[in-house]
């Protein structure tokens, strides 16, 4: 390793503004060591809990860690899965990281993304629609094509004759939420298998032939959940065979898990079923029989009882715990039992007819499933306090303007972990820039306990080789201001936003931890602003980011998803404020429940869960700085807890190593050194 990443090594060669960084050289000798071990086979008796040899590394902005373990893994000769949270870096590895790999070091590497079949085109579907001529549907995109522009049916016609594997990323006029799209990708519930007329010429079958013949594969988290869920279950694989599973932006992992592992039954899903029936219904014209009209009764009768079921819960908005709602309207059992029965009649129904040429043997497994579902998340509920306590999920529902959403969700994930991930890889690493909630050997005891990684896990933390002493520095408003608990903190809040906002001349990303927070200040500061401000919600998240880019002394006003992934260096982001330290809402039924578990075990759940959590998120909302080495600004926390609090020294310890500064003056005299 130290012949490739050294100051006269191979990345040097290539690369002309590299820079040896130990860390990087480090990281990298810790994951080919990592994959020389020689994995425990699946299935054998062992009395540790995990199956697989894993290694932790947290990898400072800068630091090159994408390299530190593509380089190792690709020299191991081993078939490596790469698993991601954001399509971004996705891109990044196969777009910057793969080639320049392939033309310094491997130039025979094969690589490539595979994501949710969802992506790719079906050829069933696709003939269902374009020999029926269904032109309603295509007319869908022709709008932006002008009269003398080519129809959506001649774009995808003539891309379906170069395309390798139909993924619908090729195509720059059709997004993945589209009618059209949605009639024509790929779903399980509609794929015919072997029995497919076009079998030999299927897309998802050519991608499966060439994921098979490469060595690393890049999906997402949710992707990688699928294909060991599968082969827990003996169903098969949705990737080829791997040996070990590198997982960047592992801070996701808890959450992605959770969502993959819980299940949930929606009244939309019973309406998306119900309308595809009666769609195929009329695609067949007047050639229907008796055994039709009874399937279309039989779906006509669960919609019907779908709406009463949803109209029996509250229609206030938010998430609940399901069982209080369940105890406090003895009439939803019943109403549920009803669902179900009619879901299993329509499935009853399709099955009398499903030789017929519609895929109706697979709506009929829609049927069973979404069945299947409401079962699983309510059947708990039926079971006696003491006993519903034993389970490892939370039953909740959640009211939206037009859906209602009933889900569980495990409470502890690293039991799945431990049978899925842990039990189907040799190796695992976990790698992000954000996994640490602690100084010393501890800090990463929270990410481990939360996973069900073992306590004798080696793990590594590198800081990031930025100068934080020199190019940046780190506010908090002095002790006479309020805490966010004040009656006066509203007022005090978009003060201190405007003399931020004034010192840097904009070039700001303002994250909120509510939107409710994010609306007051952009109506408190809209009129007192010269500079262009953006808001999250008025278009898409890339075209919010590309005109903060293009517009230097622009302000944004953010939430949620923009504390993490945003990476916009030079001048246009000089400023990065964050409102509050981001606790999440306790209220939350899988955040209580999660809660209520470590306080059953004799934990603390605020020190034990609700911090180490805030403080992973805090640290990627004043990531959002430093994203390349001559990058220059401040970071703005506007929460006195950072000090007048007993754990706001958890907080601090785990901020970059900038100079701190309580003084407004401050911010501008280092700004006006610009």
């Amino acid at each position: 390793m130290k012949n490739i990443f050294a100051d006269i090594g191979l990345l040097a060669e290539h690369l002309p503004d590299y820079e040896s960084r130990p860390g990087q050289l480090e990281m990298a000798e810790a994951v080919a060591k990592l994959l020389e071990q020689e994995g425990q086979q699946v299935g054998s008796e062992q009395d540790s809990p995990s199956l697989a040899q894993c290694l932790i590394v947290e990898a400072g902005t800068g630091l090159g860690k994408t390299l530190a373990y593509l380089i190792p893994a690709v020299l191991s000769g081993r078939r490596v899965v790469v698993s991601t949270n954001t399509r971004n870096l996705q891109d990044q590895i196969l777009k910057r990281e793969i080639p320049f790999i392939q033309n310094a070091l491997a130039p025979g590497l094969r690589a490539m993304t595979v994501k949710g079949r969802q992506n790719y085109l079906c050829l069933y579907r696709w003939h269902q629609i374009a020999d029926h001529k269904q032109q309603v549907i295509f007319q869908e995109q022709v709008g932006n094509k002008g009269k003398q522009g080519k129809g959506m049916y001649d774009v995808l016609d003539e891309w379906l004759q170069r395309t390798v594997v139909a993924d619908r990323a090729e195509l720059s006029g059709i997004s993945g939420g589209s009618l059209l799209w949605q009639k024509i990708c790929c779903l399980p519930h509609f794929c015919l298998g072997a029995d497919c007329p076009y079998a030999n010429a299927c897309y998802l079958n050519r991608l499966r032939r060439l994921a098979a013949s490469c060595q690393v594969l890049v999906v997402n988290h949710h992707l990688l959940f699928s294909d060991l869920a599968v082969r827990k279950n003996g169903y098969g694989e949705v990737l080829p065979r791997y040996q070990s599973v590198i997982i960047d932006e592992a801070h996701h992992l808890e959450n992605v898990a959770g969502n993959f592992f819980g299940f949930s039954f929606s009244r939309y899903q019973v309406v998306d079923l119900i309308t595809d029936i009666e769609q195929s219904v009329l695609k067949k014209g007047g050639k229907t029989s008796g055994l039709y009209e009874s399937m279309l009764s039989a779906a006509r009768a669960l919609s019907g009882l779908n709406e009463q079921f949803a109209a029996m819960f509250p229609v206030q908005k938010g998430r609940f715990p399901l069982r209080d709602l369940w105890e406090e309207y003895p009439e939803v059992p019943k109403a549920r039992d009803a669902v179900m029965t009619a879901l299993h009649s329509l499935a009853e129904q399709l099955d009398k007819i499903k030789g017929q040429d519609e895929p109706w043997g697979h709506y009929g497994q829609r049927s069973q499933d979404i069945a299947h579902h409401l079962e699983q998340i309510t059947s708990p509920l039926l079971l006696p306090h003491g006993e519903a306590d034993l389970s490892n999920y939370i039953q909740w529902v959640e009211r939206t303007e037009k859906n209602l959403t009933l889900s569980a969700t495990p409470i502890d994930v690293a039991e799945e972990l431990q049978s899925t991930l842990f039990a189907g890889a040799e190796h695992c690493l976990f790698t992000s820039a954000t996994l640490r909630t602690e100084g010393g050997d501890g800090g990463f005891s929270y990410f481990r306990q939360r996973l069900g990684i073992p306590e004798t896990t080696q793990s590594y933390s590198f800081s990031s080789p930025f100068d934080y002493q020199k190019r940046t520095l780190l506010y908090v408003p002095g002790d006479q201001f309020p805490e966010p608990n004040d009656a006066q903190y509203r007022t005090a809040l978009h003060q201190e936003l405007l003399q931020l906002i004034t010192c840097s001349k904009g070039r700001a990303l303002l994250l909120f931890t509510s939107f409710q927070s994010l609306e007051l200040a952009w109506h408190s500061l809209q009129d007192q602003v010269s500079y262009p401000l953006l808001r999250q919600g008025t278009c898409s998240r890339s075209l919010l980011l590309e005109r903060f880019a293009e517009q230097t002394n622009s302000v944004l006003f953010a939430v949620a998803s923009f504390w993490e992934g945003v990476d916009v260096p030079g001048d246009s982001l000089s400023l990065v404020v964050i409102d509050k330290l981001p606790f999440e809402v306790p209220s939350d039924p899988v955040i209580m429940a999660r809660m209520e578990r470590i306080k059953a075990a004799g934990g603390n759940p605020f020190m034990d869960f609700q911090i180490p959590r805030a403080i992973l998120t805090l640290r990627q909302g004043v990531g959002r700085l430093m994203r390349r080495a001559n990058d220059r600004g401040v970071m703005a926390i506007l929460d006195v807890r950072l000090f007048s609090k007993f754990y706001g020294r958890r907080f601090r310890a785990n901020l970059p190593a900038a100079p701190i500064s309580r003084d407004m003056q401050d911010v501008e005299i280092f700004f006006n050194g610009e």
